[in-house]
């Protein structure tokens, strides 16, 4: 277990890094992108942030676009670079463009391309995760395109069915078993805190660690005599390890220090829980409570566990809501967010008085798990049938295959609670009557 523990716990510090450019979804940064055709490109960027690159990703094309130029002929082929990494598809119609929009989805789609293919694979060899067996040479020799009503597109021919599969199926093991693992969920979360104090640490005079000045080669300065060039996740464990330590830091490191979860899966979860609450109001009510909970300790870099200090915090601040400028609707709304989380850490403090264990949780929103089998995109790939004189039949995966499906959600997310065993090994949290507890208070 050791091992997948710290092969996905450094991929996600790395994802995390990536995607700390908090200000690169808006569409400054997209046109940022300056030796791409800007109004071309700005025209098919998405709107809804949630459409959007991946901030990586939009960094990775300025970067790409900045540091190699000599590798670009012409404005279309930076621009045509700038999409692939994106993942930003062409929208005017023609056959040139209905082509380069099938290598930018082998590039960047949400059920098979490159990246996928390289990091299942590579990631049940180093976890020693056993997964599925991808026949990736396979699948890549069943690659054509394909002429449609639409134009032309991407698409396998019928002997590659079971890989296209096997790559859904790989996927699901990889993000249920391993990267929503409580561990590597709890690992994320010490590791997003400890991006959010190097910031407020770093960060001075408009210079802030996460920006393409720190990812290029001449690099920037920072205080303490810091400089940052082509910034990895090395340089973050340096500065975490060496130049700004802190409590978080410390327990990043130092495994025996880290809290356990309360319960330690999905499935742990709606046991607990679904089956305690006779009514959806009651289940709701809570959830919404831990909502605010893990939202608000999310926000904040100098408080991230339930305890007395967040008790105080939380009191003072409602005190002062009424001396806020704010409309009366505002200050109600803020009320009773605050009145929810202070109910939550003073049950979770009376649990704790009361088994005489000290007052030291965490709550982490996840979300549920659903199966690549169930996204439209799985269902939309196409399946060429040759059937002969050089004609084609082309389906759609959702048309042909019947056997898979995915059960669709009532909830979307779920919450882990983690807390830190008491020193002296004596005293193990109940996690049942724990759940009963928190369920009452909102019955």
């Amino acid at each position: 277990m050791n091992g997948i523990i710290d092969t996905a716990g450094f991929q996600r510090l790395r994802r995390i890094i990536q995607t700390s450019y908090s200000p690169l979804y808006s569409s400054a940064v997209h046109n940022r992108i300056e030796t791409v055709s800007a109004e071309k490109f700005a025209e098919d960027v998405p709107r809804e942030k949630t459409a959007a690159a991946a901030p990586h990703e939009i960094m990775s094309a300025i970067v790409g676009l900045i540091s190699f130029p000599e590798f670009f002929q012409d404005e279309c082929e930076r621009e045509f670079f700038a999409r692939c990494i994106t993942g930003y598809k062409y929208a005017e119609k023609s056959d040139e463009n209905d082509v380069r929009n099938c290598f930018i989805q082998l590039l960047n789609s949400k059920v098979i391309d490159v990246d996928k293919l390289d990091y299942l694979i590579r990631d049940a060899y180093i976890t020693g995760f056993d997964t599925v067996s991808i026949d990736y040479e396979r699948l890549l020799g069943a690659l054509t395109i394909v002429k449609t009503d639409d134009g032309y597109e991407l698409a396998y021919y019928k002997n590659a069915i079971s890989v296209i599969e096997n790559v859904v199926y790989a996927h699901d093991a990889e993000r249920k078993w391993i990267q929503s693992h409580p561990t590597i969920i709890y690992e994320t979360y010490i590791l997003q805190h400890i991006i959010g104090h190097l910031c407020t640490k770093i960060n001075e005079l408009g210079k802030t660690l996460f920006c393409l000045e720190s990812l290029l080669d001449e690099g920037q300065e920072f205080k303490e005599n810091v400089k940052v060039s082509l910034m990895s996740d090395d340089d973050i464990i340096y500065l975490m390890k060496n130049v700004f330590p802190n409590e978080l830091s410390a327990e990043y490191f130092q495994r025996v220090d880290r809290r356990h979860p309360v319960w330690k899966s999905e499935a742990e979860y709606k046991t607990f829980f679904l089956g305690r609450t006779s009514g959806g109001d009651i289940l709701r009510e809570f959830e919404m409570a831990m909502t605010a909970t893990a939202k608000y300790l999310g926000g904040r870099s100098d408080i991230w566990t339930i305890n007395q200090e967040l008790a105080d915090v939380i009191e003072a601040e409602l005190a002062e809501i009424d001396n806020q400028k704010l409309d009366d609707m505002s200050k109600a709304v803020q009320k009773k967010d605050k009145e929810k989380i202070l109910k939550v850490v003073n049950c979770l403090q009376k649990y704790a008085f009361e088994k005489n264990m000290k007052c030291d949780f965490i709550i982490i929103k996840a979300s549920q798990f659903n199966s690549g089998f169930g996204k439209p995109d799985f269902s939309d790939t196409n399946i060429s049938f040759p059937i002969g004189q050089g004609e084609e039949k082309v389906a759609k995966v959702g048309e042909i295959v019947s056997s898979l499906s995915a059960k669709s959600k009532d909830r979307d997310d779920f919450f882990y609670l983690f807390y830190k065993r008491d020193d002296r090994g004596d005293i193990e949290l109940e996690s049942q009557e724990l759940c009963k507890i928190l369920i009452k208070e909102f019955v």
